[in-house]
């Protein structure tokens, strides 16, 4: 017994030394990490922290514009602009990993907009698939119009 209880106190000796001299490195590491975050100077620093600020992950300053079309009179909670929010989330991941697959099926490496049309028609059911490929499909559309009438101006 009292030789395993001094492998015992041999072995803990060993780990904490091993845990010492793997700590040291991560201590020099987060400094000279903290000398790359300095790099951004001025204006530039600052408009990248805005535009994270600002917008970030949400959709939410979208929600009143689209209702506004719908009923002028309507107004969203909190509560419900996070779970609509969520909901975007959920099924922007999912069209973009189910578009992945067909790009992959494909062997291609881009995500085409044909592939996107496709997943959501994959995706929702129905009519309702329908009904938003063809959103989609003229809001395609309509951006490159746009940018057809830009180049000519």
């Amino acid at each position: 017994m009292a030789a395993a209880s001094a492998m015992a106190e041999a072995s803990s000796k060993t780990t904490s030394e091993e845990d010492q001299s793997i700590q040291e490195p991560k201590e020099a590491n987060s400094t000279t990490a903290q000398k790359k975050r300095r790099g951004l100077r001025g204006s530039r620093r600052r408009h990248a922290n805005r535009r994270r600020d600002s917008f970030g992950d949400s959709f939410a300053a979208y929600f009143p514009q689209v209702l506004k079309q719908v009923d002028q009179g309507l107004s969203l909670s909190p509560e419900s602009v996070s779970v609509m929010d969520s909901m975007v989330h959920d099924i922007l991941d999912r069209i973009a990993t189910e578009a992945g697959r067909l790009a992959r099926y494909a062997k291609r490496v881009t995500i085409t907009s044909r592939d996107i049309q496709v997943a959501v028609r994959l995706l929702l059911p129905g009519k309702m698939g329908k009904i938003a490929e063809a959103q989609g499909t003229n809001a395609t559309l309509r951006t490159s119009l746009c940018a057809i009438w830009q180049q000519r101006k």
